[in-house]
C-alpha cells in the first residue's frame, strides 16, 4: 500500500486568498511569567478556516441556518472513502494566464476512470507545485459551468482538486449554487497529486475539530492499493 500526503504545508510563504483574509504567519509565544523553566510554543497568527488545505460544507454558501456546519459531519464518513482521480494534462495550463477546464477535457481524461456515486472525486493538473508562488492564485485554472455540471452529475460525496480558485472571478461561470445544492463536500486545494495514480484509491480527510464553522483546515491523505 502506498500512502501519499496530499495536504499543502501551512507556512509563512504559502499562497493566501486576498483581503479581508488575514495573512498567515507563525510567531513564537512570549515566555509565560507563570512558568519557571523555558518553554516553546507558537502562535498561528492570521490562521482562518480556509488556510491551506481545507474541507468545506454547503454552509459556506448557504449559511449554517440553511445548511450544516463541519463539526456535524461524522468522522467515519471521512476515512477511507473510495476515491476516483481525473488527471488532466498539465501542459494545457502552462500559458501564464487563467485557463478554463472544460467538460471535454474532463471527459477525455476520465475515459478510463471508474467513477462511482458516493466517491471522493478528485481532479488535478499538477498545480500544487506552485503552492508558494505568486502564480498559484493569479494563474489558477478554473471550471466552466458545464464542467462543474458534469462533475456534480457523478454524485460524489467529496469533490476535490489541486487548484485553489474554481471560479472565474472576472467573468463568473456562476455554478456554485448548483454545486452546493447537490450537498457535496469541497476539499482543497491539494498537492502531490502528480504522485497519485487513478486506480484503487481511498481518501481520508480529517479537519481540525472546530465548532461553529462551515470549513476548517484538514490533513488529507490518499492510499493507493496495488
Amino acid at each position: 500500500m502506498k500512502i501519499i500526503d496530499v495536504t499543502g504545508q501551512i507556512r509563512d510563504d504559502m499562497w493566501n486568498y486576498e483581503y479581508p483574509f488575514p495573512q498567515y504567519k507563525i510567531k513564537p509565544l512570549p515566555q509565560p511569567e507563570w512558568v519557571e523553566s523555558r518553554v516553546y510554543c507558537e502562535i498561528f497568527d492570521g490562521m482562518h478556516s480556509q488556510t491551506g488545505t481545507y474541507l468545506e460544507t454547503p454552509a459556506h454558501f448557504f449559511g449554517p441556518e440553511k445548511s450544516y456546519n463541519l463539526d456535524t459531519v461524522p468522522v467515519e464518513k471521512l476515512v477511507n472513502v473510495r476515491c476516483s482521480h481525473i488527471k488532466l494534462d498539465r501542459n494545457m495550463f502552462e500559458t501564464g494566464k487563467r485557463e478554463k477546464i472544460t467538460v471535454e477535457m474532463l471527459e477525455e481524461a476520465a475515459k478510463n476512470t471508474d467513477i462511482k456515486e458516493g466517491d471522493a472525486l478528485i481532479f488535478s493538473c499538477d498545480w500544487g507545485r506552485y503552492w508558494t508562488e505568486k502564480k498559484y492564485l493569479e494563474c489558477s485554472p478554473f471550471l466552466s459551468y458545464e464542467a462543474m455540471e458534469w462533475l456534480v452529475s457523478k454524485k460524489p460525496y467529496i469533490l476535490g482538486a489541486d487548484v485553489p480558485r474554481w471560479e472565474n472571478l472576472e467573468k463568473p461561470e456562476g455554478f456554485f449554487e448548483m454545486f452546493y445544492k447537490a450537498n457535496i463536500l469541497l476539499l482543497g486545494p491539494l498537492v502531490n497529486l502528480d504522485k497519485v495514480g487513478t486506480k484503487n484509491l481511498n481518501l481520508t480527510a480529517l479537519p481540525i475539530n472546530v465548532v461553529g464553522t462551515s470549513c476548517a483546515p484538514c490533513r488529507a491523505i490518499i492510499t493507493e492499493n496495488n
